[in-house]
């Protein structure tokens, strides 16, 4: 497809940001080229990304890690970790970069298609056509008015869910797969964090049969949206001991599920303590500084650990397209009962520019107020 079009890049770390006139990519095999509709902001990782602590995710892709930044633009005074870091660095630089994962797409050019090895053996592969819109199980460049992606990433949405509605699909994947895979009938389920990720825990969670759902976050704001979409107790961790809240809801027992969607180290310090002996412990969050943590713990109360992908897996789905599918069936359905409030999670519609970007972020440092801001890149 010939043309140009417009792109947010990342510039630096901590910016500026520039707005790009650049060509139009061309899909390659095995891939699509998608004109994207709406793209969704990930607060944690996307801030993160700004503040050189998470590899943007075109770098993380490429398999650059935490530690890789560490040494490149945040080195830790008496870091006591450096010395085990992998001796290799990670070889290319992640400035600038073309940000944004999340979001929703027209397919307006497919490539030469050779069936991806995910594909063989198969009977639902997907037979994409021209304006078919798809949703990814991850997108490079969606800043961007056009994006390549891997068709194998992709997944057909329902006319029925709209452009801002499937924006938001890949968190609510996640969650869906780390909620569906482990969240049994009448659980105690801990949810530390209610930014966009832990509130899709709340309400995936509350789907799935939680008996009581216990939640925390510093933002009043989250905390409101935390008792609107399910929390029974919902606490703030700059005023409450988490610890002893859940000793007294449980009767010193503990939970039987604790997911980590805040990415925080003082969150994560709370596990090993709120988890009850032979709990579940879901690592939603991108933590990516180093902490002290109880890790032996795991061993005395035998806990059971998963990343939130290896959640997923255990609902069956080990690979992302089938399980984005499902989730994105999942999530059409219950929003059609009144059981998951999505539009709701919208709080911001920022403009398409450096100014809009900039400011968005700023707000999502400075006033944590945002839970989930989606961009249109064609209302420039």
């Amino acid at each position: 497809m010939e043309g140009t079009m417009k792109q947010l890049l990342l510039m630096d770390k901590g910016g500026p940001w520039e707005m790009r006139e650049i060509p139009i990519p061309t899909p390659g095999p095995g891939q699509i080229l998608v004109k994207v509709l709406a793209a969704s902001v990930c607060n944690q990782t996307d801030l993160n990304s700004i503040k050189a602590l998470h590899p943007p995710h075109d770098h993380q892709n490429a398999l650059m890690l935490p530690h890789d930044f560490r040494r490149m633009y945040n080195q830790l005074e008496g870091d006591p970790l450096a010395k085990y870091y992998n001796p290799v660095p990670y070889p290319r630089d992640p400035y600038p970069t073309p940000m944004g994962h999340e979001g929703v797409g027209e397919i307006v050019e497919i490539g030469p298609h050779p069936p991806p090895k995910e594909y063989k053996g198969r009977s639902d592969a997907p037979d994409f056509k021209i304006g078919d819109r798809v949703t990814f199980g991850g997108l490079e460049g969606g800043f961007g008015q056009y994006s390549v992606t891997a068709s194998a990433g992709a997944v057909l949405i329902p006319d029925d869910v709209s452009n801002e509605e499937a924006s938001l699909t890949e968190p609510a994947a996640i969650l869906w797969g780390a909620c569906r895979g482990i969240v049994r009938h009448n659980d105690v389920v801990c949810i530390l964090g209610q930014g966009a990720l832990g509130l899709w825990g709340t309400q995936w969670a509350r789907i799935y049969g939680a008996k009581t759902i216990i939640t925390s976050d510093p933002v009043s704001i989250k905390r409101e949206y935390s008792k609107k979409f399910g929390a029974d107790y919902v606490f703030d961790p700059t005023v409450h001991n988490i610890t002893a809240e859940v000793d007294k809801i449980t009767n010193g027992r503990g939970c039987d599920v604790v997911y980590e969607c805040a990415g925080e180290p003082e969150s994560v310090m709370n596990i090993p303590y709120l988890a009850r002996f032979g709990a579940k412990v879901v690592q939603v969050g991108a933590l990516c500084v180093p902490i002290v943590a109880d890790w032996g713990y795991i061993h005395f109360k035998g806990l059971t650990v998963f990343s939130a992908e290896g959640a997923g897996e255990v609902a069956g789905f080990t690979s992302r397209d089938r399980r984005f599918a499902k989730a994105l069936e999942a999530f059409n359905t219950e929003k059609k009962n009144g059981r998951l409030q999505i539009v709701e999670m919208i709080t911001h519609r920022p403009e398409f520019s450096v100014e809009g970007v900039t400011a968005l972020f700023k707000e999502i440092d400075e006033k944590r107020t945002v839970i989930k801001a989606v961009f249109d890149p064609w209302k420039v």
